[in-house]
């Protein structure tokens, strides 16, 4: 009788393994697209009741951008006689909070940022002093024992979120199986040290992340660009010559000047670390150039993979930043203006523009309310489009900044403020902005779509087709060139045969007006629509 109670209770035992296999089975969701919103960590405020609201969306992706989950952050001081203090408790309370909010899928940065383990860092320039203060700059662990410290860290962090049953949280909901290695290691930013520093690093978190959970992916350290492809993709002579032209672009004494200088030591770094196919599963780019850069970013890298014999998934961060309308100047006072380093000024008077949403006033001949409802008109419009481009480009998911507005960077550098205003609600973590609306409208229309294919129509025409459930679904705006600054528009008239191949069709706009919560379709009856920089569905 015992011995089938035992055979029972192993039965059972076993069942629920493999019930716990079923439930964390896979790392990627059924979409072909993952739509997520960043960051968990710097935790925004009122987290707690902001990631409800967010739950209304349908993303489930969310990442932690490194201070939080940095070495540092979870050992902040070496082991003692071979024993390891983990300190879990914030990252703990984040994780349980957003997976009950149905974020599912959680990327990770670990960083090497001990400030035990990997001896003193020495600063070079402004940025990087500011990113040393407040502990975020890794290096290569001073030692081999303190490399085995680092991969300890690593091992034990993916074991404790990895969803396997063994030492894992307690009331974790999805296990969390994304772990990027460092951000942005090409500038010297935020990692201190060479391409083959960072390869050891790699290596040694490779091995503790597949060690801990073998369906865990490891994501490259993320790359930022400049805007050298803005316009798309660009062969090597055309890259050689834009990089030549960034240092000349900015002169001496323009805090970009020094990062246009270092741009081909950035690109080297990235195309270095790409050769290490064994050793990632994903790549990461940040979106701090226009959007229109994606595709040859997306070509970039690929064609970086392909000289090495492979192809892996790639992944958008940091999306939306460059909404903000920002100074054009150069030189030494352009550390006044508000500017980002990544990208060229996209929208006229950009200065004036971002003064007047930064005061919430009226300035320099412009009412603060119609300058206000551009830019949420604004943003609203740029994330459907570089989402759109990026299905378009064939990339796994992107993460889009962000929750809500950061006042806090108001008092940043310039390009620290580019990054302040671009919430997609209020500071009363209720309001929902025209792109919270239009970001839910995006994901109801294409989240569950099978293929995508980009149209060629005509060079003002950007038109996307995509294939949702079974129907064809299609994505197009009328793209003038420019970026459309308050008070300007353009639009064409075009023959809706020529989008979709027939005289009728259900239109729907994305919503860009705070004054419209729900999108409203339109049965198009007619042979031609017009078309404006605002995109619009049509099915």
């Amino acid at each position: 009788m015992n011995k089938k109670r035992y055979i029972g209770l192993f039965m059972c035992f076993i069942g629920l393994i493999i019930m716990a296999a079923i439930v964390f089975a896979e790392p990627i969701p059924e979409n072909k697209f993952c739509f997520g919103i960043e960051y968990l960590m710097p935790q925004p405020g009122g987290f707690n009741d902001i990631i409800n609201v967010y739950s209304e969306i349908g993303a489930v992706w969310s990442k932690f951008n490194g201070p939080g989950t940095g070495w540092n952050d979870i050992e902040p001081t070496p082991p003692v006689k071979g024993r390891h203090t983990y300190s879990w408790d914030k990252v703990d309370e984040i994780v349980l909070t957003a997976q009950r909010a149905g974020f599912k899928r959680l990327i990770v940065v670990l960083k090497s940022n001990s400030r035990w383990g990997v001896g003193n860092i020495k600063p070079s320039g402004p940025l990087e002093r500011l990113s040393a203060s407040r502990g975020t700059v890794s290096a290569l662990p001073d030692s081999e024992q303190n490399l085995k410290h680092y991969q300890d860290y690593v091992f034990n962090f993916v074991e404790r979120y990895d969803g396997d049953g063994r030492g894992d949280l307690p009331g974790l909901l999805y296990p969390i199986l994304d772990y990027e290695i460092e951000t942005e290691a090409q500038h010297g930013v935020y990692w201190h040290g060479t391409a083959d520093d960072y390869v050891i690093l790699l290596k040694t978190a490779y091995e503790a992340v597949k060690k801990a959970g073998p369906r865990a992916r490891v994501i490259l350290s993320g790359f930022a660009f400049f805007d050298i492809f803005d316009e798309g993709s660009r062969n090597e002579e055309e890259i050689a010559r834009l990089i030549d032209e960034l240092s000349s672009r900015y002169p001496r004494g323009d805090i970009r000047h020094k990062f246009g200088e270092k741009f081909r030591a950035q690109l080297d770094f990235n195309a270095r670390i790409l050769k290490e196919k064994d050793y990632f599963d994903a790549v990461e780019f940040h979106l701090l150039s226009y959007y229109k850069s994606i595709p040859g970013i997306v070509a970039w890298i690929r064609g970086q993979m392909a000289k090495n014999g492979y192809e892996k998934p790639i992944w958008m961060g940091d999306a939306g930043a460059v909404i903000v309308p920002c100074s054009d100047k150069r030189g030494f006072l352009s550390s006044r203006s508000t500017y980002t380093i990544f990208s060229k000024a996209p929208y006229e008077n950009g200065d004036a523009l971002f003064e007047i949403l930064r005061a919430v006033q009226d300035k320099h001949g412009l009412r603060y309310q119609e300058v206000r409802s551009w830019f949420e008109a604004e943003q609203a419009r740029i994330l459907v489009k570089s989402l759109v481009l990026a299905m378009g480009e064939g990339i796994e998911g992107g993460n889009w900044w962000t929750w809500k507005d950061v006042p806090q960077l108001l008092k940043s550098n310039g390009t620290g403020r580019s990054w302040a205003l671009c919430g997609l609600i209020d500071d009363d973590n209720q309001s929902k902005r025209p792109v919270f609306h239009s970001y839910k409208l995006l994901i109801q229309k294409l989240g569950a779509f099978s293929s995508v294919e980009k149209l060629v129509i005509r060079p003002d025409i950007n038109a996307y087709k995509f294939i949702v459930k079974g129907k064809p679904v299609y994505v197009a705006w009328h793209d003038s060139g420019i970026a459309q600054s308050p008070g300007q528009s353009k639009s064409i008239r075009v023959g809706l045969p020529l989008i979709i191949g027939k005289e009728t069709a259900l239109l729907t706009p994305i919503i860009t007006s705070r004054s419209q919560t729900v999108f409203q379709e339109d049965m198009n009856i007619s042979r031609d629509i017009v078309l404006t920089e605002t995109p619009v569905f049509i099915e």
